[in-house]
């Protein structure tokens, strides 16, 4: 019996498995990585859009001595000339995800709205808590 010397040279099957996890690790990692720093992105986001309208709402009650009495007044007046044609403000703020809640409650009926709170939803960015304003 003649037994032949195998010189073939590759990978074995354990050697290609090793490396199969390593990069199935490194992707899980980065994909982690990845999808917090869209969800902090989402957040900031959240973040500026409330507080661009709470300073428009200031603008807005400086020259009307009240604030709006309903979300989508709100709305309108940012998408005017008097609001600055905040167009893309006005359509990012038209959401489900942000919501406008005149004050003192029942103000919206007697249209004398002295306060308000902005929020906007924690679905927003996957968060634990709504991001919540209140002038």
């Amino acid at each position: 019996m003649h037994i032949k010397k195998s010189n073939s040279k590759g990978f074995t099957l354990i050697e290609l498995l090793i490396v199969i996890i390593i990069i199935g690790i490194l992707a899980a990692i980065a994909f982690v990585a990845y999808s917090g720093s869209q969800n902090k992105a989402k957040k900031a986001d959240a973040q500026s859009t409330v507080a661009q309208v709470k300073t428009k709402l200031g603008e807005y009650n400086a020259d009307n001595d009240k604030y709006p009495k309903d979300k989508a007044t709100v709305v309108t007046w940012l998408k005017s000339a008097d609001g600055g044609n905040n167009t893309a403000l006005g359509n990012k703020f038209d959401t489900t995800d942000f919501t406008y809640t005149p004050g003192p409650s029942g103000c919206a009926s007697t249209d004398d709205c002295s306060s308000f709170t902005l929020t906007a939803s924690k679905s927003l960015y996957n968060g634990d808590a709504d991001i919540s304003v209140t002038n």
